[in-house]
């Protein structure tokens, strides 16, 4: 969907909703335009078709149609695991990416899951400093991690009393 069909509203009301494939296309544009190693439909079909896979997406209250952003995550054992995450390019510095990695730790909570990991690119230090306001701390550096040769961080952020702070706590 091009971006010509936001709501006349130049900052929509955005909700959080789980994916579907009809969303798929419009995944893929955002992901093209933000990611250096971009997933491709299947990716996402994929992700969706696991049962221990989340893809969730914030759209627009007026038409549910305009993807701000979104996350991928599974739900296995003890823990959550961020796997792709992303906003759109004229959505971001909304808190759109905090809003879903509180909607990862809301759904880990009520699994009873205790820890939430993800690996970042050690080049994306905007998406570090997330992490870390948000208590992800760094676990390990995995070398030449991403297709590039880049390296990523594991990230880790235990959902213990001692880690949350009462604005996390408030799910």
């Amino acid at each position: 969907m091009a971006m010509t069909n936001l709501p006349s509203n130049p900052v929509p009301t955005l909700s959080p909703r789980l994916a579907s494939t009809d969303d798929v296309a419009e995944l893929v544009r955002v992901e093209k335009q933000v990611h250096a190693s971009p997933w491709d439909e299947a990716h996402f079909l994929a992700e969706m078709e696991k049962p221990y896979s989340r893809v969730l997406v914030m759209t627009d209250d007026e038409t549910d149609s305009v993807i701000a952003g979104y996350v991928v995550f599974w739900l296995m054992f003890d823990e959550a695991q961020i796997l792709n995450i992303a906003v759109d390019l004229p959505f971001r510095g909304l808190g759109l990416a905090r809003a879903l990695i509180r909607q990862v730790v809301s759904h880990a909570i009520k699994k009873d899951i205790r820890k939430v990991i993800l690996d970042v690119r050690k080049s994306n230090q905007p998406a570090i400093q997330l992490y870390q306001s948000m208590k992800f701390a760094v676990a390990q550096v995995r070398k030449g991690f991403y297709s590039d040769g880049e390296d990523a961080y594991t990230m880790v952020l235990n959902l213990d009393d001692s880690a949350m702070s009462s604005e996390e706590k408030a799910f």
